[in-house]
């Protein structure tokens, strides 16, 4: 008869979302057997084969299926060790079967995942140690960390049937095969944290920590955002600290370096009409130049500096030749853009603003800010 390959065999080397795929077939043969009432009850991965291309499911020693004489004893459990249900340790005889697969198989799903072979106990967190996002880097993560905590709820009526659990594995894949869609899934989750119990039109921060706050929300998630500079052009920042020039926020683009700002309120606006149309507006306080280029401006917003330390700046040159007076750069020197006035806005990578390569021009610090919102409100109204 054909040799399988054993499930650790066939995951060795796979990505992420290789693995998920493989798994969804799996789903839907769990799927089939259910239609027909066949609870298979040990769902692990040592029962899971591959063979022809795909996943199969092995070991039908423990089904439950319509018209078997039941020979569970009362108060005896039934199930694999690392990912049986909690109702099958405790009244196997008359649990549902149906339940008991989901739960055992969104943990083999976990193991699948994240590679761990002795699972986790309990139901799943995706705030805690055992949360996949450590090992789906770039990855959409949201929808399938609430699949498996309501797969593996310890109440079997609270948990999704394998139909759904199907449905909802397949919107996973489609949007993390499609970077536009995983953009803009990921920019109204982060409105959706920031504001859970409803979007405000228009809401303002003005404090610095919170303002820090906000920021870092913002640029956790990889790519998502992209950040339109006063003077024209753009970047992607990744987070936010205290400068350590006193009053001044750090606005973090690479490990060395980042944008000095000293924030006057970062404002959220949302349209109604279509949230990838919503935006962050950071407005700046101006502020004196140094003495560094003796108060001249090389570029109308900001001056590009070096920072030695704390309040100590050196022209921009000493960062391309990596010394000052004699000396190499230390390794907490940072190449910063100080900015004196202006203001950033920041959309969603895959925004509308952003795929218009025109709006790179800094229009929207030659507006107002009521200005650039009616503009934005006009152009959301007529897509």
């Amino acid at each position: 008869m054909p040799k399988a390959l054993k499930f650790t065999d066939w995951r060795d080397g796979k990505s992420i979302l290789q693995i998920v795929e493989g798994m969804l077939e799996l789903a839907k043969t769990i799927h089939e057997l259910h239609q027909r009432k066949f609870h298979h009850r040990d769902i692990k991965p040592a029962n899971i084969l591959f063979l022809n291309d795909r996943l199969y499911i092995s070991d039908f020693g423990l089904v439950k299926y319509p018209d078997r004489l039941d020979i569970t004893p009362e108060k005896s459990d039934v199930g694999p060790k690392y990912t049986m249900a909690p109702e099958m340790r405790r009244y196997a005889h008359q649990a549902d079967g149906e339940a008991a697969d989901i739960y055992s198989f969104a943990k083999t799903l976990w193991i699948a995942i994240v590679g761990d072979m002795q699972c986790f106990d309990g139901q799943y967190s995706p705030l805690s140690v055992i949360s996949i996002n450590s090992v789906c880097t770039g990855l959409y993560t949201k929808s399938l960390n609430e699949l498996l905590a309501e797969c593996t709820d310890n109440s079997p009526e609270l948990r999704p049937r394998m139909k759904d659990v199907i449905n909802r594995i397949e919107d996973w894949i489609r949007i993390n095969n499609d970077f536009h869609q995983q953009n803009l899934t990921e920019w109204f989750d982060l409105q959706n944290r920031l504001f859970p119990a409803g979007m405000p039109e228009s809401v303002t921060w003005t404090n610095s920590e919170n303002i820090i706050t906000v920021l870092n929300e913002i640029g956790k998630t990889k790519s998502l955002n992209h950040t339109f500079l006063p003077g024209g052009g753009g970047n992607t920042f990744i987070g936010a600290e205290h400068a350590k020039e006193v009053g001044m926020i750090a606005i973090k683009i690479s490990d060395s370096i980042y944008d000095y700002i000293k924030p006057r309120k970062l404002t959220f606006e949302s349209f109604g009409l279509n949230p990838k149309w919503n935006y962050f507006r950071l407005e700046v306080e101006d502020i004196e130049l140094t003495d560094v280029y003796d108060g001249k401006r090389s570029f109308t917003c900001y001056e590009e500096l070096v920072e030695l330390q704390a309040n100590k700046y050196a022209q921009r040159y000493h960062w391309d030749i990596h010394e000052y007076q004699g000396e190499p750069l230390t390794e907490d020197a940072r190449l910063v853009c100080r900015y004196f006035s202006g203001c950033f806005v920041i959309f969603s990578t895959r925004s509308p603003y952003n795929l218009d390569p025109t709006t790179y021009d800094g229009r929207h610090n030659k507006m107002t800010e009521q200005a650039f919102r009616d503009y934005i409100f006009r152009n959301a109204s007529r897509s």
